[in-house]
């Protein structure tokens, strides 16, 4: 005679969601450094499962491709930015102090998640052809150039801040001064014979960048 399953209780689907909610975590955190070291065309999957303890079929159960685990891990690292940026509240402190803190945060941002600076960096060589299916990490961006922009407003309203500052063009020079050194350490360090990887190096490059940003911003000298 033929048995049937007796349904799950409720106890042990919420066992089976946390185990798959680990899971896909796993397979996440793997294939964020599997990408972050060989690149999308590099990455292998069998070495994703590997380093997650799983095996193909719950990588295709959570993820469906590796083209979809990689839009993953971008979505994943875009959104934690973001999210980071946002818990910074710049509406609710002044002019000086949020551009600071933003300055702050990117920089360190940069310097502590090698992950998010290499796999922009190969996506760059891509062109962006994956994170162009991603709607999401520009709508999530729009509320920070929303909220640089009106911190430079309410600094200029404060005559603290010049003119005819542009939001986006401000947050991409901030950007710029956080990583280029990170991005071409080896080549800039032998060519200088300075060794720009260095805690003390890069704590006084901290300062140069934060001088430069609000040197500027404050600069009331026509251009």
């Amino acid at each position: 005679m033929a048995t049937t399953s007796k349904p799950k209780t409720k106890k042990a689907r919420k066992t089976a969601s946390r185990d798959g909610a680990r899971t896909a975590r796993r397979l996440l955190e793997a294939a964020t450094a599997e990408f972050s070291r060989r690149g999308y065309e590099g990455a292998r999957i069998e070495r994703i499962i590997a380093k997650a303890g799983c095996n193909m079929r719950m990588l295709y159960h959570y993820y469906g491709s590796k083209q979809k685990l990689y839009l993953a891990v971008l979505e994943r690292i875009y959104a934690d930015i973001r999210e980071k940026e946002q818990q910074l509240a710049l509406d609710h402190l002044a002019p000086l102090e949020g551009i600071t803190a933003l300055v702050d945060f990117t920089y360190s941002h940069f310097a502590e998640n090698k992950d998010f600076v290499q796999i922009t960096l190969n996506e760059n060589v891509e062109r962006g052809v994956h994170l162009a299916r991603l709607h999401s990490v520009q709508e999530k961006s729009s509320p920070l150039l929303a909220q640089i922009t009106t911190l430079l407003k309410r600094g200029r309203d404060d005559g603290v801040f010049r003119d005819g500052v542009d939001a986006l063009q401000l947050y991409v020079s901030i950007v710029a001064l956080s990583c280029h050194h990170i991005n071409n350490v080896y080549t800039l360090s032998l060519t200088f014979g300075t060794d720009l990887g260095s805690e003390s190096w890069r704590k006084e490059r901290r300062g140069h960048v934060r001088q430069m940003i609000l040197s500027y911003l404050t600069d009331m000298r026509s251009v």
